[in-house]
Order: C-alpha cells, then sequence, then structure tokens
C-alpha cells in the first residue's frame, strides 16, 4: 500500500519567511503551496487554508526514513547522587516578586488596563517551609499503572530542593529499538491547594523527609467527568464514547492535593558522559473542567526523541478558574498560576535530572493550547519558557475565555449559601472565601455552571494580572512577552467534530437543523443580526456541496463541522501565527491529516481533534496512555517516528 506523507501534510505556514523547519531532519520533498493570509478575518483564512489542494500540502515520502541527530555525546552522566544547582537569588524570586508586583500594581503593564491592587495575598509563595513527608494516600488501580516491569528497577537517587527521590526505570521490548526511560511521577511542584489555600495562588513545595520513592500516578483535581451514561452518550460519537471509556479510569482518584507532576527522563547508566536534555512541559487539553496530565505517558517520547518530558496536574473547573470576588482587579487564574508554578519548579529543578532549563518548551492541546498561549503573554511566566508548541487551540478562540466570571461568582455563592449579592462592599470578599473554603469540594462541584452550548462558564478571565489584556490587544500592540518564544502550531482536518450529538454525526442534518445550530451560534457570539451572517457565511461554503439544489443531510453536517471547526478553532489559530510571525521569524504550521484504518475514527474520511496525539505520544511503538497500543501498520509506525522527530528538533532547536 502506498503510503505517502500527504496522510499527514506537515508544511510550513511561510507567514514567518523561515523555511528551516525542524533542525536535523532530513529533507522532506517539496514545499508547501503559500496561501495569501489576511489579518482580521479569521474564518476567511481558515477557508482559504482549506482550499490549499492536498497534494500542495505534501512534504517528502513517508518510507523515508527520520531519526533524530545521532550525536554519539548524546549520553548524560548521574553521579550516585544529583543535586539541582543552586538558583541564582534573580531566579529564587523571579516568580514570587513579579506577581507580588503585579498583585500590589508596582510593575507597569505595557496595556491600556490600569493595574488595581488585589486583596489576595501569595506570602506562601515566598515561603520555603515543607509539605512533610507526603506520600498521596491513594488507591492506585493496575490499569492506572505505568506498565513497569514485574521486578522494579530503582534509578539512581536524586536531590532536589525539596528532598531526595527516587523512580523507576521502565524498560521496552528489545524489538522496539527503544532506549530505556526513568520514570519520577508525582512529585509535588506546589503546596498542597487544601483549607486556607483554597482559591489562592500555589505556595511553595514542602520538603519531605527521607528518601521519596516516586513510582505512583499522583491523584488527579477534583473535577466534574463526562456523563458516558446511555443517556449521556447520546451526546457524542461512539468512537468518542470508546475513547473517553479509555481515558476516565486515569481520572478516578482525586484529591485537593493535587499539585504534582510527572517526569520521563531518558536512562543513562552512571558511567556515561554529563549531557543536558531538553524539557517538553505538556498541559492537557479535552476541558478546562477535567482530564489530567496523568494520562499522558511520556515515556516514548522521551526515549525516542531523547528530551525530558513533563505532564502537570493543575487545578480545574471552580477550584481552578472561579474568581471568588465581586471585585473585577482581583487576581483569579488559579489553574494558570500552578502552571506557572510547575514552571518555577523545571526550572529550579530539573538540572538534577539532566535538563537544561534554557531550553524548555510548553506544549497544549486544544484548552491546554490556549493556556500556554495565555502563558506566552504573561508577565508572570516570563522567562520560565522559550519555546511554545499549540495544537487545535489558541487565546484567540471563543472557548477560551469566560466573560461571565461574576454572574458565576454570584450563581456558586448562592447555590452555596454564602453572603454575597451584587450591591456587596469588595471588603466584604474576604467573608465569601471563608464560606468558600469551608464548603466540601464535592458539593461545590455539584453545583450546575453551564451556560449555553458554545459559552464557557469556567475557564480563563482576563483579570488585569496573569492575563494583563485581552489575548488579541496583547499580541497584536504589546509585544514584548510574546515576542520572546519560538512557534509551532497546527490542526487536524475535523476540530469541531465533537461538537455534534450522535445521531446528528450518523444521519447528518436537514437543513433548518443546520441553519438553526449556525444561527445559534452566530447570535451567542457576533452582534449583528444572525441571518445575514448566516448568509454570507454559507455562501463562502457553497462548494462543498456537490449539488446545493439537491444537498444531503450528510453534506449539510459536513458543512455545520467546518464552518465550526473554521471559526472556532482554525481561523483563530492563524491569526495567532500571524501575530506572532511578525515579530518572531521562528514560526511553523502543521496540519495532521491522517486517520488511522484501524483507529476509533477509521470510518470517517478525515483526521479528528485528538487523533494526532497518539502519534507524538508513541503509541504505535508502545502502549501509552489511554491510546490503543495494538493494530497499527509498520508504515503508521514510521508516521509516529516522523512527528516525534519534528517535535523533539524544535524542542531541542526551535
Amino acid at each position: 500500500m502506498k503510503f505517502r506523507l500527504a496522510a499527514f501534510w506537515l508544511f510550513l505556514l511561510t507567514v514567518g519567511g523561515n523555511h528551516k523547519l525542524l533542525s536535523h531532519v532530513p529533507p522532506m520533498g517539496v514545499a508547501a503551496e503559500k496561501q495569501p493570509l489576511h489579518k482580521g478575518n479569521e474564518l476567511e483564512n481558515a477557508m482559504k487554508l482549506r482550499e490549499t489542494p492536498k497534494q500542495s500540502r505534501v512534504i517528502g515520502d513517508i518510507t523515508t526514513t527520520i531519526q533524530p541527530d545521532s550525536d554519539p555525546g548524546r549520553s548524560i552522566g548521574h553521579q550516585t547522587v544529583r543535586r539541582a544547582k543552586a538558583p541564582p537569588p534573580s531566579l529564587e524570586l523571579h516568580f514570587r516578586e513579579s506577581l507580588n508586583k503585579l498583585l500590589a500594581g508596582d510593575e507597569t503593564n505595557h496595556v491600556d488596563q490600569t493595574n488595581a491592587t488585589g486583596n489576595t495575598t501569595v506570602a506562601a509563595l515566598a515561603t520555603d517551609e515543607g509539605r512533610g513527608d507526603h506520600e498521596p494516600t491513594t488507591t492506585h488501580h493496575p490499569e492506572r499503572r505505568h506498565v513497569v516491569p514485574d521486578k522494579l528497577q530503582y534509578t539512581q537517587e536524586i536531590q532536589v530542593k525539596q528532598g531526595r527521590l527516587m523512580g523507576i526505570t521502565r524498560r521496552f521490548q528489545v524489538t522496539s529499538g527503544l532506549r530505556q526511560v526513568d520514570q519520577f511521577l508525582g512529585l509535588p511542584y506546589a503546596e498542597a491547594p487544601t483549607g486556607n489555600r483554597r482559591f489562592m495562588p500555589p505556595g511553595a513545595p514542602l520538603p519531605w523527609q527521607g528518601l521519596k520513592i516516586a513510582r505512583h500516578l499522583p491523584p488527579v483535581c477534583p473535577q466534574k467527568l463526562p456523563d458516558l451514561s446511555p443517556l449521556g452518550s447520546e451526546n457524542m460519537s461512539r468512537a468518542r464514547h470508546k475513547h473517553l471509556s479509555r481515558l476516565l479510569p486515569y481520572l478516578r482518584t482525586e484529591s485537593e492535593d493535587c499539585l504534582y507532576l510527572n517526569l520521563y527522563v531518558p536512562h543513562e547508566e552512571p558511567q556515561s558522559t554529563p549531557k543536558q536534555y531538553a524539557v517538553l512541559v505538556y498541559l492537557h487539553g479535552e476541558s478546562f473542567e477535567w482530564n489530567s496530565g496523568n494520562a499522558y505517558d511520556g515515556s516514548v517520547l522521551s526515549s525516542y526523541g531523547e528530551v525530558i518530558v513533563v505532564t502537570v496536574n493543575y487545578r480545574l473547573g471552580v477550584l481552578g478558574f472561579l474568581r471568588p470576588s465581586i471585585d473585577a482587579h482581583n487576581i483569579a487564574n488559579y489553574a494558570l498560576l500552578d502552571q506557572i508554578a510547575a514552571l518555577h519548579w523545571i526550572k529550579e529543578n530539573i538540572e538534577a535530572f539532566g535538563g537544561d532549563n534554557s531550553r524548555v518548551t510548553l506544549m497544549g492541546h486544544s484548552t491546554g493550547a490556549a493556556c500556554v498561549n495565555y502563558l506566552m503573554v504573561s508577565p508572570v511566566a516570563s522567562g520560565l519558557f522559550h519555546r511554545a508548541i499549540l495544537m487545535s487551540g489558541s487565546a484567540m478562540s471563543d472557548w477560551a475565555a469566560s466573560n461571565q466570571s461574576l454572574q458565576l461568582t454570584m450563581q456558586i455563592a448562592h447555590a452555596l449559601e454564602c453572603p454575597l449579592n451584587e450591591h456587596v462592599e469588595a471588603e466584604d470578599d474576604d467573608v465569601l472565601l471563608d464560606c468558600l473554603r469551608h464548603r466540601r469540594y464535592q458539593d461545590i462541584l455539584h453545583i450546575p455552571t453551564a451556560l449555553t452550548q458554545f459559552s464557557t462558564s469556567l475557564g480563563p478571565i482576563v483579570d488585569g494580572h496573569v492575563i494583563p489584556n485581552q489575548p488579541y490587544k496583547v499580541m497584536g500592540h504589546y509585544t514584548e512577552h510574546f515576542s520572546r518564544y519560538d512557534l509551532l502550531f497546527g490542526i487536524t482536518e475535523s476540530e469541531s467534530y465533537h461538537t455534534l450529538a450522535a445521531l446528528a454525526l450518523e444521519e447528518g442534518l436537514r437543513e433548518n437543523e443546520r441553519d438553526n445550530l449556525l444561527r445559534f451560534y452566530m447570535q451567542s457570539r457576533f452582534d449583528v443580526r444572525p441571518d445575514l451572517a448566516l448568509a454570507a457565511t454559507l455562501k463562502k461554503y457553497q462548494d462543498m456541496y456537490n449539488n446545493p439544489i439537491k444537498a444531503t443531510n450528510l453534506e449539510h453536517r459536513d458543512v455545520v463541522l467546518d464552518i465550526l471547526s473554521d471559526a472556532r478553532v482554525v481561523g483563530p489559530l492563524l491569526q495567532t501565527g500571524m501575530f506572532h510571525a511578525d515579530v518572531n521569524r521562528r514560526n511553523y504550521m502543521y496540519v495532521f491529516g491522517h486517520n488511522s484504518a484501524t483507529g476509533p475514527f477509521a470510518h470517517l474520511p478525515h483526521s479528528i481533534m485528538g487523533e494526532e496525539l497518539a502519534f507524538i505520544f508513541g503509541a504505535p511503538l508502545a502502549a501509552a496512555g489511554p491510546f490503543p497500543s495494538g493494530n497499527y501498520t509498520v508504515q503508521e509506525k514510521l508516521l509516529s517516528e516522523a512527528v516525534m522527530a519534528y517535535w523533539t528538533n524544535f524542542v531541542k532547536t526551535g
């Protein structure tokens, strides 16, 4: 079977004018055909991308062998006890001082929004007090563990700022050709956000006594899981249901004490020559209200690409995104602050694992990509990472922020019988906080927060501190932070496939159903007459019909999926890429167009959001979290190797 990289469609978006793809990768054939793109018209730019013929997007042939650079000096040495270098005072104080300045209004934001002093303090960020000898008290089910040999092989002892630890070494089958990987699971990067630390910025991690054995996945943060009951399953395709059924076992054990990260490090013997590895930090997607870094085993990616992979758990939903205040100037975005705290821990400690803290790449998928984009423009995250990968999401998407924060705060306060109404003075916020901190988190999570189908009730908000201003303003006009990062970004062919219910996906939509759905979306987003917007948009997509007068229900469905994909993901992401290309020429784009013949969406003619993750994490080569590990073809294994080579070469060199 002839299998070309047309299935992948990896190509450069030459908006930055930089034709150097990811270094150390052999030349891959024909370059992409350029399409003229224009700022300010996200939907039109997305359509231009769709109109590019598939043939012009091909780069090379998948049969070409793609390997990471084979420098014989790749090894990295381990001493009997490896220690993190003491950070310089500026690094030690960077995260704490920058956040304190923002909260105090002492640091000037280069944006047209006035900073105000918030009431929340961050004293805990400056403390070095420890968490104590702590192992999560949680039951670990076999299906939640990473695959390890029957007889555990422990790593060498590592010394980080908080104490001594050891991990375990994962061995792969000899036939896989993969080197061993050291796993350090459940490392605390911040103080537990419990009790009076709920709805507070993350505190410094506490030291532990003795030797910590980091071999179990940590608990996940409290969350609302998707409904997989027969009734809930009507809202998703059977393939989506199957994927979530594999994912949910990783999310069963939760605790508010959840600020942990997992490290995957290429294994080296003690006598090896020391070398520092580039670092790839992954922020999970799916939702601002559920999921976990635990589900994404970075072992294969770390082994094949020879980088350190880090996955992070951070607060979600109400606990991560609620602004517990009626004062619009008070700090919020605790989930983003958790992510910043994890990056701060990595900068302080990654050298002990053989990592290079001057080569840290932050990668996110869907909602995780939006978080990465926000951190690219946040002064609080400055200096903590150097490159970014945005997959199927950006801060420009209409779902990437909540614009109902005050309404949601009042709704939750009333449901929990906390003293709050819209006439309460801002100084009474402490009373609200005290009430929220004395409620069980289970009671908080059970409060209905959903608004309408196309709105985000819980997500990042522009608070003037962590997110200084609207993303389009910061990226388009105030580029001081945004311009510092190299950027790789991209999409799949159908980004909104999971928007429709199972019946609509299987049987299609009638014309009136198509129009009603699109009209509702446009009414929720645009301050124009939805009928006019609908007519103009449908006219742009007429060429998708074989015969517009006799269009089928499946064609109506496909038009809806393409319009929603372009409007909600593709267009905003292209706009983000063009903003970035104006200030940094190290700017690359991909389109993942492979649909596995043995995967859950094999019956579809195009790739679906999230399908690329199995190939990025190396599932065709060896088991990797919730992704199916069998039935991949030889060509798909080569495809996975190609993808991992591209991604990790970007991590290493930009």
